[in-house]
């Protein structure tokens, strides 16, 4: 969790999920990628009451003028709820703000803006919400709309979430663990000695990799010279990737995948040629074809 999203993937069975094909805004997308989910919710994510609603976000505070708190005349984000709860110690936040760049964060202007919130919660519901109440109702929003990914890579693909651990990261993902754990029933937490700066840590310490796909047709059969074929083309790819990456064979790992890009008329086509997945060991090289 980060400042405008909070990604999401999942780790089981000794690696990462991948996918082969994404489609973002209508556009589809066929590269091999991690399968990693992502919503608008951060900690510079604005707060608005709208249509009797809390909505967090997707409108982000952005870096400039950034929350509230941060004494540039910013919005209420969700930075100011978890402030003005307490969960965010100024004292031991960097002296970086105001005017000449040597102040904390300021309590009083995030007061200001969720107070201003709850008047208009108040006025529109007929209700009498005090603001702490209007700040803990706006972070129930930030995690349950965090909550919903990490159900998506879990529950919808039969993946137990209680079965798992929640390892956060990002300057504001540990202010929203205990919540989030406690709402997909998740006891434990891990929480990594540089996760607030893991992105530039984890670039520093990550693998080189070389990607490399070709496509081809033919008709898949148990028994004829396919299963060859699609070996000699991996082994060319393979000899394409040494030659990029220059460096030993001791040192190289391979993960080859055949994905099925077929695309067949759902009403036209046959039952039984819709959809077929194929043996992960039929290539006898670990690929799985989808």
């Amino acid at each position: 969790m980060g400042g405008t999203s909070t990604d999401v993937s999942r780790y089981g069975s000794g690696r990462y999920e991948h996918v082969f094909e994404t489609t973002t805004a209508g556009v589809t997308i066929q590269s091999p990628q991690l399968d990693i989910n992502t919503v608008a919710a951060g900690g510079g994510s604005r707060l608005f009451f709208r249509n009797g609603l809390f909505v967090v976000g997707p409108e982000s505070a952005g870096a400039h003028p950034g929350p509230g708190c941060y004494r540039k005349g910013g919005p209420a984000t969700v930075t100011d709820a978890n402030l003005f709860l307490g969960r965010l110690l100024p004292d031991f936040f960097p002296k970086i703000f105001g005017k000449n760049e040597d102040e904390g964060l300021d309590v009083q202007a995030s007061e200001k803006l969720l107070q201003e919130l709850a008047e208009q919660i108040n006025k529109e519901n007929g209700k009498n919400m005090s603001v702490d109440e209007v700040a803990y109702g706006f972070l129930t929003v930030a995690n349950e709309t965090m909550t919903r990914p990490i159900r998506s890579l879990t529950e919808a693909k039969g993946h137990d979430t209680s079965k798992h651990r929640l390892a956060t990261f990002g300057g504001a993902g540990g202010q929203h663990a205990v919540a989030i754990a406690e709402s997909l029933g998740i006891r434990q937490i891990l929480v990594h000695r540089y996760s607030s700066v893991l992105s530039a840590y984890g670039m520093a310490l990550a693998d080189v990799v070389d990607e490399r796909q070709e496509p081809d047709s033919k008709v898949w059969a148990d028994q004829g010279d396919a299963k060859d074929s699609l070996k000699m083309k991996i082994e060319e790819l393979k000899k394409k990737s040494r030659v990029a990456l220059q460096v030993s064979p001791n040192f190289l790992e391979w993960f080859p995948f055949c994905s099925n890009a077929q695309r067949l008329l759902e009403h036209s086509a046959p039952e039984n040629t819709r959809k077929r997945y194929v043996d992960s060991d039929i290539l006898g090289i670990g690929s799985r074809i989808q």
